[in-house]
């Protein structure tokens, strides 16, 4: 058995689609907002971030990781860049969830109440 990435449903391990939520198993995380997106990706479809690119702080255009030096400004890019771009994505996905729990907690409570 295995475990579906979107629903965390135990699943057989040969399924090509999840039997609980249906997401195709072809599939990861976008290492820079954690939204389900498919393996193959270059870019991701939620947040438009390269999955194999991370932004220069220098002149913003997008480096391939690997390079570790922007080619247009010669700006180096430091792991420490890499991890603050992820933290800062990861915060911007859980900010954009609370406030969609928050509207829809609203929504239920004026539902209720009239």
């Amino acid at each position: 058995m295995k475990i579906c990435p979107a629903c965390r449903e135990k699943i057989q391990e040969d399924a090509l689609r999840c039997k609980h939520c249906g997401t195709d198993l072809d599939v990861c995380k976008c290492p820079w907002c954690a939204e389900i997106i498919e393996k193959d990706s270059k870019k991701c479809k939620h947040c438009k971030s390269y999955i194999d690119k991370v932004r220069c702080s220098g002149c913003g255009k997008h480096v391939e990781v690997s390079e570790m030096k922007c080619a247009d400004c010669t700006e180096r890019i430091f792991t420490e860049e890499l991890s603050a771009q992820l933290e800062k994505e990861q915060l911007k996905s859980k900010t954009k969830n609370l406030v969609i729990l928050v509207l829809l907690i609203i929504l239920v409570f004026y539902l209720f109440l009239n």
